[in-house]
This record gives structure tokens, sequence and C-alpha cells, in this order.
């Protein structure tokens, strides 16, 4: 009796064998029903029987061997789908990079075939001790002067507040009197 309830049972965990399933979760999903219809039906055979926890105990078993081999199936299938979306959304990102360097290109083309505009500033004369190389931004000495002495005068400020900020810190009774040093 004991011998034929497991061929029972092997036979119907068999068919859920994962060479017979289809590689998609809808797959996956049918064949975890199938086993725990299976499951179910084997469960109400131990019921008849008179070892019953032993029985059971061999159903929950099985039951557990054949969802695990489900459960590694579906997670490779997960994997995969991730994988493929993945792909995908690079795809679409190059796609998207590939059209706008396309259109910067474009623009570019654009501007090189339009005719040259006037510059906005007009170029200064070089020093003779100056170096010979090109400065891409031009300051001249009155505004060089002007940047300096607003600069100062920036550091000034800061050193006034700062002094102002010591004295109210030192006028302040308030604070608590430092903890003694150990001995």
């Amino acid at each position: 009796m004991k011998r034929s309830f497991l061929a029972i049972c092997l036979c119907g965990f068999s068919a859920l064998t994962p060479a017979q399933g289809g590689d998609s979760l809808l797959a996956v999903e049918a064949e975890r029903a199938t086993l725990q219809a299976e499951s179910s039906k084997a469960e109400a055979l131990c019921y008849e029987r008179f070892a019953v926890n032993a029985c059971l105990s061999e159903v929950a078993a099985q039951r557990r061997a054949q969802a695990a081999v489900l459960r590694k199936r579906e997670l490779a299938l997960r994997d995969a789908q991730r994988a493929e979306r993945t792909r995908e959304q690079l795809q679409r990102l190059e796609e998207k990079q590939a059209g706008e360097v396309q259109r910067t290109l474009e623009a570019q083309g654009k501007q090189a075939s339009s005719p040259p505009a006037e510059p906005k500033v007009a170029p200064v004369p070089a020093k003779a001790g100056a170096p010979s190389a090109e400065k891409s931004t031009s300051i001249t000495p009155e505004q060089a002067a002007a940047n300096r002495a607003a600069f100062e005068a920036k550091q000034a400020e800061a050193a006034l507040r700062k002094a102002e900020i010591e004295k109210r810190l030192l006028e302040k009774k308030d604070r608590a009197e430092p903890l003694p040093t150990t001995p």
C-alpha cells in the first residue's frame, strides 16, 4: 500500500518536470497550481492511511522539493526579463544620445554655413612686455583695479564682522565655566 501510494505521488510530481514546462512565468504559475492540487490529493490519500503524519511529512518534503525547482526557474526567468528590460533601456538611451549628437552636428553645420557674426568684444592689442598667449576674456586695467578694490572692501567687512562677533562672545557673561582639568 505504501509503495503504491508513493508511486502515485511520484507520478503526479514527475509531471512537473522543468523539461516539459514552457519558459514563461505563466507556465511556472500553472505548474505551481498543479503542484498544489497534486499535493492536496496526496494529503487526502494520507488521511485514509494509518500512519498519517509520516505520509504527510513525505508529501510535504516532495512538495518543497518541487516548489524549490519551480522557484529557481521563476528566478531565472525574472532575471532574464530584467536583463532584457535593461538592454532595451540602454538601447533607447543610446538612440536618444545619438539623436542629440545628430541635432548638435546639424546645428553646428547650420552655424558654419551662415555668415560669421561680428565679434561682440573688440580684441585688445597686446602689450610689448606681455606674453603672446591670447586670453578668452579680456579685462581692462581699470576693471582689474575696480575688482581688486571690491575684493579688499569685502575682506575688510568680513574682518569687522568677525571682530564684532568675538567681542560679543567675550562680553557674554551667561557662558558656563569650563570643566576642571583632571589632576
